[in-house]
């Protein structure tokens, strides 16, 4: 009778547990060869994120007082450049009140990283360079997928402008926010009926982007960069000098999935005050939670923040791309929301 060897006993969960212990074990070589800092910041805070499109998970006390786990180590982790650290990364969990779906999970792993001295062009390259570093140390090399999708990882990357990316795969015009009903009529006239007269111009902005622009970025077939976002979804991102209606922003996408969100990051502590407040306003018009602000990051800028740009990396997803995974739960079986049994 055949004795199954080990190999022939693993599972896929299995499987995807090495690939996952080869991933980190190549993201902590990429950064310490060079000279990064690996840190470790709390999870359990009392002011989170405020970005209208994140939802911050609440925890109780049992003092009463509230809490909330991170849905970023952002904040602390600039709290670090502050102190002067120069080139610091961290892998952690985070977490987000959202639905379960094959690409979103209310937990999942994190890396992130900032450099002193840089900005959000050298940080997107950080990004390409480390998704190929980690994809050529798993043995899986320039290009991943499935055979009919593959995707070439291939430095440089393909670069394009949140306004050019409208026009060109969208056929819209990007206006500001300042005319919410110019973009809406747009988008009507391009024949988007999901957008209604009932949307503001951020909701129509996000129609746009994820019904049109994010899936012709995914038959590119390649690593894209998608730079210079509006400035009202600037988050914590500094303003370009020559053109205030453009934040120093980049996402990047490989695969149909956003991997990656970056920025030249905003150091001065009273324009941050200012969109914290612009983000309270819009979640309580959104009849959404008000979370305070968060006036230790906020001290931290005031003592002087170097010029710097910064990075989170969804790990999990990357595992989707280089893997042969089209879900989460594949490459996070343990998570919460597991997903019912097939």
């Amino acid at each position: 009778m055949h004795e199954p060897s080990a190999q022939e006993r693993r599972t896929p969960q299995s499987a995807a547990r090495r690939l996952r212990a080869s991933a980190l074990s190549a993201i902590r070589q990429y950064f310490v060869e060079r000279q990064f800092l690996e840190v470790d910041t709390p999870l359990l805070v009392d002011a989170p994120g405020s970005e209208s499109s994140l939802e911050p998970m609440r925890v109780g006390r049992t003092d009463g007082r509230p809490a909330w786990l991170i849905t970023s180590p952002e904040h602390h982790m600039k709290r670090l450049l502050c102190d002067g650290e120069r080139r610091i990364f961290q892998i952690c969990r985070c977490f987000r009140g959202e639905e379960a779906t094959p690409h979103h999970r209310a937990e999942f792993t994190m890396v992130e990283w900032y450099r002193r001295d840089a900005d959000y062009q050298q940080i997107a390259t950080d990004v390409e360079q480390l998704v190929l570093f980690v994809a050529n140390k798993c043995g899986l090399g320039l290009q991943v997928g499935p055979a009919d999708a593959l995707v070439d990882l291939s430095s440089p990357w393909s670069q394009w402008s949140v306004a050019d990316a409208f026009a060109e795969f969208a056929q819209i015009e990007l206006t500001g926010p300042e005319d919410p009903s110019a973009l809406r009529h747009a988008a009507q006239r391009a024949n988007m009926s999901s957008v209604t007269d009932e949307d503001d111009w951020e909701t129509a902005f996000y129609k746009i982007l994820l019904e049109r622009v994010e899936p012709a970025l995914a038959r590119t077939g390649r690593g894209v960069h998608l730079l210079d976002w509006p400035a009202p979804m600037a988050a914590l991102a500094r303003l370009k000098e020559d053109d205030l209606s453009v934040a120093e922003r980049v996402e990047s996408y490989a695969g149909g999935l956003e991997l990656a969100n970056g920025f030249s990051e905003l150091t001065d502590p009273r324009q941050q005050r200012r969109r914290f407040y612009q983000e309270r306003r819009r979640r309580r018009k959104q009849q959404r939670d008000v979370f305070p602000v968060d006036e230790s990051f906020l001290r931290g800028l005031a003592m002087g923040m170097p010029s710097s740009a910064g990075v989170a990396l969804g790990l999990d997803r990357l595992l989707l791309l280089i893997g042969p995974y089209n879900d989460l739960h594949h490459v996070a079986p343990h998570f919460m929301e597991h997903r019912e049994k097939e």
